[in-house]
């Protein structure tokens, strides 16, 4: 009876945050996982038992469960993460007519890390990303000799000029790209994957290299020569009968991929062939805004930028993104070339917003 009282109350938590809330599945699936976390350390006890006792030991048993990361157990970033989800969770739940009296809202609030550990939570890891340097060799290392080679490039390029995520590329039809005012429309009501299922208009970014710009516009005017319709995909699956699981050395075919999976893998190989690290799909959406940050922006332009990257706020795309990530070393960095700039009797190099806020945030860290 417990476990099927748990089942319904999360049907109908999830129920909310997809029709109140409008959370996109991926996301709901996430706060599933939080949850299961904990109905796997309480062995699916009725949630009603939930109380501040259980919340620090739940903590802890997070702190020095086991899993099969190379660490070993589970990262700040994780932990941080499952408690957050499991508190907005507990806390709907302690608003339901039966759980009202038996869910304290005041004992949902030892579902959270210490203060040291949830700072360096939100600070997040180090995020690997190319250079500019490697972004090109990666591209310049492909050799066209087929049409498997100029789709590889051609994403490649793509996710480099547009910031685009690697589930919205994968989806793209030949309808979204306007090739006459180089505009993206990532409209998911043409089954364009976007990140809360949100309307996003895009164009190329200037990142100071013409290239990855033409070699796409190659590749769309290719398909278009080979009779791709409206509602085909920009970068189609590589061709394989049906029936069969032998897929083309050479030629695409005219359908979606199922997932990301093989778009990832094709970033992977072209890294590997290139002679580089991996280098993740979305790892280049960071470099764009690496790339953009060391630019002097007026604030109209930031808002331009973020909103080309689908952000609803500027800080998203400039801090999480861009300085928001930067190391202490960095802005030792800063300092010193102010004081430089400071010493010297022309104008200098003032510093960007950005990286201003970058120190206030330093020089206040207690």
């Amino acid at each position: 009876k417990t476990t099927h009282k748990n089942e319904q109350m999360k049907r109908e938590f999830f129920e909310h945050l997809r029709g109140a809330e409008g959370f996109a599945e991926a996301s709901v699936s996430k706060f599933a996982e939080a949850i299961t976390q904990w109905q796997t350390f309480t062995d699916n006890e009725d949630f009603a038992s939930f109380d501040k006792t259980k919340a620090t030991n739940f903590r802890q048993w997070l702190k020095t469960r086991e899993t099969k990361t190379e660490a070993g157990k589970l990262s700040l970033v994780s932990q941080y993460n499952y408690l957050r989800r499991l508190k907005r969770f507990f806390t709907w739940l302690s608003g339901q007519p039966e759980y009202r009296n038996r869910v304290l809202k005041n004992e949902i609030e030892f579902l959270r890390l210490s203060k040291g550990d949830a700072r360096i939570a939100r600070a997040g890891t180090t995020r690997a990303m190319p250079s500019f340097d490697e972004a090109k060799k990666i591209v310049e290392a492909i050799e066209t000799t087929n049409e498997i080679d100029m789709r590889d490039r051609a994403m490649i390029c793509f996710a480099l000029t547009t910031g685009c995520r690697i589930f919205a590329i994968v989806s793209l039809r030949m309808k979204n790209f306007d090739k006459e005012r180089l505009l993206i429309h990532q409209n998911p009501g043409d089954g364009v994957h976007t990140k809360n299922s949100k309307t996003i208009l895009t164009t190329f970014f200037p990142i100071g290299w013409d290239e990855p710009e033409r070699y796409f516009i190659e590749w769309f005017e290719y398909l278009e020569r080979k009779g791709f319709g409206p509602n085909d995909p920009i970068f189609p699956a590589t061709l394989h009968n049906e029936g069969s699981v032998q897929y083309s050395k050479e030629h695409v075919g005219n359908t979606f991929w199922n997932g990301t999976d093989a778009a990832r893998k094709i970033f992977e190989k072209r890294c590997r062939d290139a002679g580089v690290p991996y280098f993740h799909p979305h790892s280049f959406r960071h470099l764009i805004v690496s790339m953009m940050s060391k630019t002097r922006l007026t604030e109209e332009e930031k808002r331009a930028i973020s909103l080309n990257l689908g952000h609803e706020n500027v800080s998203t795309t400039f801090g999480s993104y861009g300085y928001g990530g930067m190391s202490e070393e960095d802005a030792v960095g800063i300092v010193q070339r102010l004081k430089d700039c400071q010493s010297s009797d022309d104008s200098g190099y003032p510093l960007t917003d950005a990286e201003r806020a970058v120190l206030e945030r330093l020089l206040t860290r207690r």
